[in-house]
């Protein structure tokens, strides 16, 4: 906990006996508003692209029915049943499956009973699920915690650190995404892979590959540290594409526009490169590069180092990836955990606190900038305030906090990325592992950190989401309804 250690302690109260203890984690009224925040912006808040995959899974159930499943993805781009929505499928069959079957209660609600389920209750409705892996995510992050030696105060708190990180809290919460899907199978597939069961990482891994193919990018180095023999590599390999394979040539050539929209995607790791003499190179690849072959060539000496590295590893390359990649705003949720994971095992942890402020203000602001309009009062329009009240936010209406607010402060829209982009560098660098202490904590020395986990876990939330997000989001959408 820092070079002082903040653990609980306990101790007897003078003339009374009576034995006063300090709590090692959060209280429960913590958890209590914690839970009160979400459930009020599960309630407020939704972004269209659930809605969009709530009738594709409809499209699904109804092209299955009439004996139609391999022409899903070309029914939902010729929109043969209908519905309102901007974009075709363009995810894995699995993940439309999942919402079919979640689904599948309201669909057999509505043919029986002949009622029609409200856009806003059905997007609700299958909002849960991302919400749902999200808790699970948290959960696994003190685990994770634990097994990788982090003192008892650290692994109570990583929980919340996690639910209340600005970053995968708004993802979640209020875009209503479920990258949280993949997120979880990868945090399972790393307790799996410190048991060493490499054949289970590999398969739980590979259902993740599923939901994104990120994890990818970690899976690759993990078994080079571990394996560094080929044919093993291979194998592992193999056994990971055991849903992704199958799913994708199950639908080969009837992917309606799916295909050309992963080409977009991909083509994303290849936009920023290094100006080679006769062609560029992807800086993103050349860091996965160095990153194998550094895996590759590294010999674990005992099974803390082994722990260290591993998770550093994980923070560095999706760290790197949200460096060079254009992304969008939720695929940054699998970074979260690692950097949480990464500023446990640190001595001198309120570094790396301040730093992810940095990081969380600086993603709310390239946020507004990158995708204006996108992402602000209009999300209340996908909540319980539409039907409740009839109000809808036009994001031609005036004022709108990104184009107005922030072009008050000059430089601002350069000063986002230094935040966003300096920290991650920063932790690249500072949290390298050496050989038992890393770089920053070598630099630190005998420092006198006094770490409060409390402090940062609620102080980070409330000025990065609630200062950065919430409250001018808030204050536009009142003044575009007209109530200010």
């Amino acid at each position: 906990m820092g070079c002082e250690d903040m653990t609980a302690s306990c101790q007897k109260e003078p003339n009374t006996g009576l034995r006063l203890c300090r709590t090692k984690g959060p209280m429960r009224a913590e958890y209590m508003l914690f839970a009160a925040g979400a459930a009020i912006c599960f309630l407020l808040f939704n972004h269209p692209d659930i809605m969009e995959t709530a009738r594709h899974a409809y499209i699904l159930i109804q092209s299955t029915l009439d004996g139609d499943f391999l022409q899903f993805f070309e029914n939902t781009l010729s929109r043969t049943y209908g519905y309102q929505y901007v974009n075709a499928a363009h995810y894995n069959i699995l993940m439309y499956i999942l919402y079919a079957l979640w689904e599948l209660p309201l669909y057999l609600v509505e043919r029986i009973g002949g009622f029609v389920f409200d856009d806003v209750l059905l997007a609700m409705w299958c909002k849960a699920i991302g919400t749902g892996f999200y808790l699970g995510c948290g959960v696994l992050v003190g685990k994770l915690a634990r097994r990788i030696g982090c003192d008892e105060t650290a692994c109570r708190w990583a929980p919340l650190l996690f639910w209340l990180n600005p970053i995968s809290f708004f993802n979640t919460l209020v875009m209503g995404q479920y990258d949280s899907i993949c997120l979880f199978f990868v945090l399972w597939a790393f307790m799996l892979y410190f048991d060493k069961k490499y054949m289970a990482f590999s398969l739980v891994m590979g259902v993740g590959f599923v939901f994104k193919f990120f994890p990818l990018f970690v899976f690759i180095p993990m078994l080079l540290l571990v394996e560094k023999r080929v044919p093993h590599l291979l194998k592992y390999g193999a056994v990971s594409l055991w849903l992704y394979l199958p799913t994708t040539l199950l639908f080969a050539g009837r992917t309606g526009d799916a295909a050309f929209f992963n080409q977009l995607m991909t083509e994303r790791l290849f936009a920023v490169g290094f100006p080679g003499g006769t062609a560029n190179a992807s800086y993103f690849g050349l860091a996965m590069v160095l990153i194998c072959v550094t895996a590759y060539l590294y010999r674990l000496q005992d099974e803390q180092t082994w722990y260290d590295v591993t998770v550093y590893g994980a923070m560095a390359v999706f760290s790197l990836l949200f460096i060079f990649v254009l992304w969008h705003p939720q695929w940054l949720i699998l970074l979260t955990p690692f950097l949480i994971l990464t500023a446990l095992r640190q001595k001198e942890k309120t570094t790396y606190a301040y730093l992810n402020v940095a990081l969380c203000i600086g993603f709310f602001l390239l946020v507004a900038f990158i995708y204006p309009h996108g992402l602000e009062g209009n999300l209340f329009d996908w909540g319980v305030l539409r039907p409740l009240t009839g109000w809808f936010y036009s994001i031609v209406a005036e004022p709108r906090w990104n184009a107005f607010y922030l072009a008050l402060v000059p430089y601002l829209d350069k000063i986002a990325p230094i935040l966003f982009y300096g920290a991650l560098f920063s932790g690249i660098l500072f949290q390298f592992p050496l050989r038992g202490k890393s770089l920053g904590d070598r630099l630190a020395g005998d420092c006198t950190d006094r770490f409060r986990y409390r402090l940062t876990c609620w102080g980070t939330f409330v000025l990065a989401f609630g200062g950065f997000w919430f409250a001018p989001t808030l204050f536009s959408y009142v003044k575009t309804i007209g109530l200010l």
